[in-house]
């Protein structure tokens, strides 16, 4: 059971190949653009970045089980995030919450408050740092940002064109994007396994878009590998945009 919930916390945190064939950043900048536009442009996506409450379902699989979920999730720029994620195990409903506050966390497990360890800290800061690379418009306000294209390829059966992005100190992420539509379909980069502590290569495949908030196109469904073996299933089922949350949401619990 102790595994089970560990695995749990690796819900609140949402590859890097080597890239070879390296062109001028002027070409990856065209591919970012085009993204850019096709979910919505740099405008309307901008609206939204300051925070947001979201609500997902699905499952994650860990020692040979698939385990339901839902999760309740609060995010605010820079660094706050809050996941609130209620599984189910054996017939039994367990509530699991995770909280940041830039170099502060805590996770109440049964009830059970505690600091969140340092291991968790850092990787909610490799997650924040993956997700303003996957939101795109970071990539054009952000100079640290560095883009080369990594060549065409496939995602399944769809042809997609990459884009790796870097940036000092933080993990290199690769970006693929659909030739036709322009959306992103997977990304890649390296993460912390939440049982076994250790970094592995982990892929998002993005799919089924939305309009979940308005004019803004969102991947409403994730798949998430690690080291090539499937660990979840997400679906985002509600989107809302706010100016900002209320301090005591992230407030830790007594």
């Amino acid at each position: 059971m102790r595994k089970v919930l560990i695995a749990a916390l690796g819900l609140g945190l949402a590859l890097a190949l080597p890239a070879t064939g390296l062109a001028q950043d002027a070409d990856a900048k065209a591919v970012i653009d085009k993204a850019i536009k096709a979910v919505g442009g740099l405008d309307k996506i901008k609206k939204f970045d300051k925070a947001f409450t979201a609500k997902a379902k699905g499952n994650v699989e860990t020692m040979g089980m698939k385990i339901d979920f839902t999760l309740d999730a609060y995010s605010q720029m820079p660094n706050k995030s809050k996941a609130i994620i209620n599984i189910s195990v054996n017939g039994m409903q367990i509530e699991v919450v995770q909280a940041f506050d830039g170099d502060k966390g805590w996770v109440s497990v049964l009830g059970m408050v505690k600091d969140a360890e340092k291991e968790e800290i850092e990787e909610h800061k490799r997650q924040i740092h993956i997700e303003s690379v996957t939101n795109l418009f970071s990539l054009t306000e952000d100079k640290e940002f560095k883009l080369s294209t990594l060549g065409e390829s496939k995602v399944g059966d769809t042809a997609v064109v990459g884009v790796q992005v870097t940036k000092k100190d933080r993990p290199d992420v690769n970006l693929y994007f659909d030739k036709k539509t322009h959306l992103l379909l997977k990304s890649e980069y390296r993460a912390m396994e939440p049982i076994s502590k250790m970094e592995v290569a982990q892929e998002k495949i993005y799919s089924d878009y939305k309009e979940l908030l308005p004019g803004v196109k969102m991947a409403s469904k994730q798949i998430i590998n690690n080291d090539g073996k499937r660990y979840m299933e997400l679906e985002m089922t509600e989107v809302t945009a706010v100016d900002r949350h209320d301090d005591s949401i992230f407030k830790k619990t007594e």
